[in-house]
């Protein structure tokens, strides 16, 4: 149960094991809140590339994590999200929403922040850095974080709580004016679109004319390019046309939402065959 189709590969987005995981657990286990065997799993994770070890290393790992909770069975076990993973997984397919919908105008203002950070706290900058870019902005200048999804300020206020920023932070919302960089320069700095781009172009090229039999070949496929939904819309800041008029990631976000609806029905119909195959004897 594996894939050998490696085109562009080199410029797609690495998946973690984690990932995966919840990719797998958030299409098939959420919302019906259904229980997955662990042989289902690590089966479907080895299909992904996944090796035995490294599957049930990360489901323990999100159990830790307090995403996932097992339920023991005799000798064996299965795993639902418990309230925290749902979470997670209902912020993600919201994000994934936003990210296919691309029709809302953008009314020209931007969300700013200006925030410093001490000296030596190297870690709070990078998780800082991390939490911004989740949130789509981009750093033009030194110092200076924006972006024109001005209704995430709710979301930038918390993570700057968070950190205990507060007395180190500027925010404002507004529209630039003629005295420095324009907006198609700030897009220019704020962010490495030309690397992203050509990420999108491979993704393309990958699954332009790929048909997937069916059976294994359909539900992995299925399950990688969800994946991969969920890695471009931590990396693409999502820009309205108005500022990236040209954007290859438009034609992405069509090709997701085709092949979503092409190979969710077989994707789902292999699943329900691996799961009864996982259930063992006696076991509802």
């Amino acid at each position: 149960m594996t894939r050998s189709d490696t085109a562009g590969a080199s410029l797609l987005p690495t998946a973690s094991a984690r990932s995966l995981l919840l990719t797998v657990m958030g299409e098939f286990s959420y919302p019906q809140d259904e229980a997955i065997w662990t042989t289902a799993l690590v089966r479907v994770l080895g299909g992904l590339g996944v090796e035995g070890h490294a599957a049930r290393q990360a489901i323990s790992r999100s159990a830790d994590a307090g995403w996932i909770e097992r339920e023991r069975i005799g000798r064996t076990a299965r795993w639902q999200l418990t309230p925290s993973g749902k979470t997670v997984i209902e912020d993600g397919l919201q994000r994934a929403t936003a990210f296919l919908d691309r029709s809302e105008p953008w009314d020209g203002r931007w969300l700013v922040l200006l925030v410093s950070i001490p000296q030596g706290e190297r870690t709070t900058r990078k998780r800082l850095y991390g939490g911004l870019a989740w949130l789509r902005m981009g750093n033009p200048t030194p110092g200076v974080w924006l972006t024109p999804h001005v209704n995430a300020v709710d979301d930038l206020r918390s993570l700057i709580a968070e950190f205990d920023l507060t007395g180190n932070a500027l925010s404002l919302v507004g529209h630039t004016e003629d005295v420095g960089l324009s907006d198609e320069q700030i897009v220019q700095r704020a962010w490495n679109l030309a690397e992203l781009a050509d990420s999108y172009r491979a993704l393309l090229a990958r699954y332009a004319d790929f048909r997937p039999a069916g059976g294994d070949e359909v539900l992995l496929s299925y399950l990688e390019l969800r994946n991969f939904l969920q890695q471009f819309m931590r990396l693409d800041p999502q820009l309205p046309e108005e500022l990236l008029p040209e954007w290859v990631g438009h034609a992405a976000s069509e090709l997701f939402l085709d092949r979503r609806d092409r190979w969710s029905p077989g994707a789902w119909e292999r699943w329900r065959e691996i799961l009864l195959e996982a259930r063992p004897n006696g076991a509802l």
